[in-house]
């Protein structure tokens, strides 16, 4: 038998009684914490619930109770417990409603509550800089430009997202796998805090979700969940500042545009990440913070998409196949003996973007007796269409095909997600002088010539956008094929519509920096077909005879642009040619 000592030893006893004590105090107190996390994360989903159903009202038709109804909500999850993830999420949503009532004293007592009891909270620099903005006080900690919305346009094959900015940034572009996501970077940048704790989710075969986080003190990061796309370009605009982002796809989609504002799905609520995601309008608003992705990873590679069908607001017409005798013809070299990358691969014109300048309510120019910019170029550019389907056989998009407003932006998104390869803008030019005429031609570049800086920024200051911008969009304009083919295409058109019975001076083929053809993948030209400030002039535009002899002119130089290129030639117009 073992002595007594062996089996009961008081020291290993001692420790055992200890271990088991402690065990049975921490899981008894533990019980009740679990407890409460899960009363605050109930509360939490009952006050997303709430915001949610008020969010589906216009916000005409919400009312003063109805808010603080939901404020009460988000308030309680405090209230349970301050020691959850869920505490500071709810404060932030608080103050972001209270300044949707325009209750001021309450949003400044929340974000100072805030500050004051989660020193740490990723949210305190946003709460920190709205508490200045609304004291009237300069910001000096946060001079930084600030994220304050993001918009999005769906298109058959393309997503264009739009991130307003209250200022210039930079900005890099980078992607990363597992899962497939494109993230760009905005420095120096802060996240406004009206757009903590939202979601977008787009649901398209291209983009799955948007999300957008401080990344770090400096950085908002843009994430971009991709689904299976061509390539992604970013690039900034200015007055009012953005930055632009092009989701492009590589398949041919169902022919239904949609253009969207975003739509905000209910969020997972595990206890919140905290890092902020955001979106456009108000409509539900999940408090749930999601998480940013860290890894940068190298820009993916440009996919050239196939042919697609019309977006945004394009109207295209295709021709009937041309039964005509074919010849094969090799691309000639430029006027200038060079062949561009577009000439030695063999590439080919099949699909050409008319542009009809201003519109809606942005008339363009207006004649001495009335005649509008927008009526005139709009009748050409429709009887350019015609003459191209027919004569080339090649399919047109119209940028617009009546009397609406399209923004520049929106005209080169539009020859950009059709895959263009070409792209003319229709305009009518103006002077101080009544008795100037004549034509000419623009491409895109960079100027330093006055006179054709003054069009450009007429023709600019029609719409609402911006000029250009200098970060990122220079490297688009300088691109250098393009430019090549740009210029050969304005060469041709501006010899044509000069050699027109009757077309005045012959004011030759410029470069400036339009806004409408900048961003345009593919060569493009802005033709300023007549003075419509000339009373004469005025006159004779107002002629359906007189348009269609412009339209024939621009149409003859596209023409020798066209067979310019590798490809096939009919046999009627080569009888025209010779």
């Amino acid at each position: 038998m073992r002595p007594l000592s062996k089996v009961f030893n008081p020291k290993r006893n001692a420790v055992w009684l200890t271990t088991l004590l402690l065990c049975s105090a921490l899981a008894f107190s533990a019980t009740p914490q679990n407890q409460l996390l899960q009363k605050a994360r109930e509360a939490f989903q009952h006050a997303q619930e709430l915001e949610r159903t008020l969010n589906d009202k216009t916000p005409e038709d919400r009312t003063r109770a109805e808010y603080l109804k939901v404020i009460n909500a988000y308030q309680r999850v405090y209230l349970i417990t301050p020691r959850t993830g869920y505490a500071d999420n709810a404060l932030i949503t608080m103050a972001r409603l209270y300044e949707e009532i325009k209750d001021t004293p309450a949003e400044l007592k929340t974000l100072n509550f805030l500050i004051r009891e989660y020193p740490y909270t990723p949210f305190k620099d946003a709460a920190e800089h709205d508490i200045a903005r609304l004291q009237g006080v300069p910001d000096k900690k946060l001079g930084a430009t600030t994220v304050d919305n993001i918009r999005f346009w769906e298109a058959p094959n393309s997503v264009r997202v739009v991130v307003d900015l209250s200022g210039s940034v930079q900005f890099k572009q980078g992607d990363a796998k597992s899962p497939d996501r494109v993230f760009i970077d905005i420095s120096s940048a802060r996240l406004n805090s009206m757009l903590a704790g939202k979601q977008m989710p787009v649901k398209s075969s291209l983009l799955e979700q948007i999300r957008v986080g401080q990344f770090d003190n400096s950085t908002v990061r843009v994430v971009l969940d991709v689904g299976t796309v061509g390539h992604v370009t970013s690039y900034a605009l200015q007055d009012p500042d953005r930055l632009v982002i092009d989701v492009m796809g590589t398949e041919t989609s169902p022919p239904t545009t949609t253009i969207a504002t975003a739509a905000i799905a209910p969020a997972a609520t595990p206890e919140p990440i905290k890092v902020a995601i955001s979106e456009e309008v108000p409509p539900a608003i999940p408090a749930v913070a999601v998480a940013v992705d860290a890894a940068p990873a190298p820009v993916a590679a440009p996919i050239r998409p196939k042919a697609k069908t019309p977006a945004i607001a394009a109207k295209t017409t295709v021709a009937k196949p041309v039964e005509d005798d074919i010849r094969i013809t090799p691309a000639k070299p430029t006027s200038n003996g060079d062949r561009s990358l577009v000439r030695s691969l063999g590439l080919k014109l099949q699909r050409v973007v008319i542009d009809a300048g201003h519109g809606g309510h942005d008339t363009g120019t207006i004649g001495p007796t009335g005649y509008t910019e927008k009526e005139l170029v709009l009748d050409v550019a429709q009887r350019l269409r015609d003459l191209i389907t027919k004569e080339l056989n090649a399919e047109v998009v119209m940028t617009r095909d009546d009397d609406k407003f399209v923004p520049l932006e929106t005209r080169t998104a539009i020859a950009n997600q059709q895959e263009a390869d070409l792209f003319i803008s229709v305009h009518a030019n103006s002077s101080r002088v009544r008795t100037v005429r004549g034509v000419e031609t623009f491409f895109l570049n960079l100027t330093s010539s006055r006179e054709a800086l003054e069009v450009a920024s007429r023709e600019n200051a029609a719409s609402e956008q911006s000029i250009h911008a200098l970060q990122g969009l220079i490297n688009k304009i300088m691109l250098r094929d393009k430019v090549d083919e740009s210029r050969e295409l304005a060469q041709l058109i501006q010899k044509s519509m000069a050699s027109r019975k009757n077309s005045g001076t012959d004011r030759g083929v410029k470069q400036a920096p339009f806004v409408v053809l900048i961003g345009a993948h593919m060569p493009s030209i802005l033709s300023e077909i007549s003075f419509i400030s000339n009373p004469q002039e005025e006159k004779l535009l107002r002629t359906p005879e007189y348009r269609q002899q412009i339209a024939e002119s621009l149409f003859d130089g596209v023409r020798s642009y066209a067979e310019s290129l590798s490809g096939t030639k009919t046999a009627k117009a080569q009888d025209k040619n010779h």
